[in-house]
C-alpha cells in the first residue's frame, strides 16, 4: 500500500500530476481538480494517496489532506461510485457542502455529478447519512449563512460557486471571529486574485 507520495513536481495539469520521487521513479497521481490552484505553482508536494487496481490498470489518487482522502475512501466504498466519480464529488463540493447534502438527502445536488444517477445517489445517502464526521469542516449556522452570502456576492461578480467555494472556506477558517461581510468579501477577492 502507498499511503502518501512526496516529491518534486515533474509535470502538472488540472487533475493529474507527475511526481518525481527521487529514486528514479516518476509517479502519476490523479487528484481533485479543485486542488489545482493550490499546487500548480509548487515545486515540492506531499499527496496522501489511495491505490486502486482496476482490471489491468493501477491508479493512484492523491489528496492534500488526510480528511479528503478519508472522504474519498468512504465514497468509493459505495457500489456504483468509482475513483473518477469520487474525485468529481470532491472537486465539485467542499466536505461541508457534501456532508450537508448527504445528511439532508439532497438528491438533486448529488445527481448533478456526471455519472451519478438517482439510484446511486440514494445509495450514497442511505449508506453515508450520519457516518461522515469531519468536525474541523463543520460550520456553525452563522458561518454557513456568511458563506452563502459570500458566494452570492461573488457569483454576482461573475464567478461560479464551484470555483470559489474552496477560497471562501479557507478565508472563513482563517478568520473564525470575523463577522463583517465586507472584510471577508475583500479577503476572498484578494485570495482569488493571488
Amino acid at each position: 500500500m502507498i499511503a502518501a507520495v512526496k516529491g518534486t513536481v515533474f509535470r502538472i495539469s488540472p487533475g493529474v500530476v507527475d511526481v518525481e520521487t527521487g529514486n528514479g521513479f516518476i509517479v502519476r497521481i490523479f487528484y481533485p481538480v479543485s486542488s489545482y490552484s493550490k499546487i500548480k505553482n509548487e515545486k515540492n508536494i506531499l499527496l496522501h494517496t489511495v491505490f486502486r487496481q482496476r482490471e489491468e490498470e493501477s491508479i493512484l489518487y492523491g489528496f492534500l489532506s488526510v480528511k479528503e482522502k478519508e472522504f474519498f475512501e468512504k465514497l468509493i466504498s459505495i457500489t456504483g461510485v468509482g475513483g473518477k466519480t469520487g474525485l468529481s464529488f470532491i472537486s465539485a463540493f467542499s466536505n461541508t457542502e457534501l456532508i450537508d447534502a448527504i445528511n439532508r438527502g439532497d438528491l438533486n445536488k448529488l445527481v448533478s455529478i456526471p455519472g451519478i444517477g438517482k439510484k446511486t445517489a440514494q445509495r450514497i445517502i442511505l449508506e453515508l447519512t450520519g457516518k461522515l464526521d469531519f468536525d474541523e469542516d463543520k460550520l456553525d449556522d452563522a458561518r454557513l449563512k456568511m458563506k452563502g452570502d459570500l458566494i452570492s456576492g461573488l457569483v454576482n461578480l461573475g464567478f461560479t460557486s464551484r470555483s470559489i467555494s474552496g477560497y471562501i472556506d479557507t478565508i472563513i477558517k482563517e478568520n473564525p471571529k470575523e463577522t463583517s461581510f465586507e472584510i471577508l468579501f475583500k479577503k476572498v477577492l484578494k485570495k482569488i486574485r493571488k
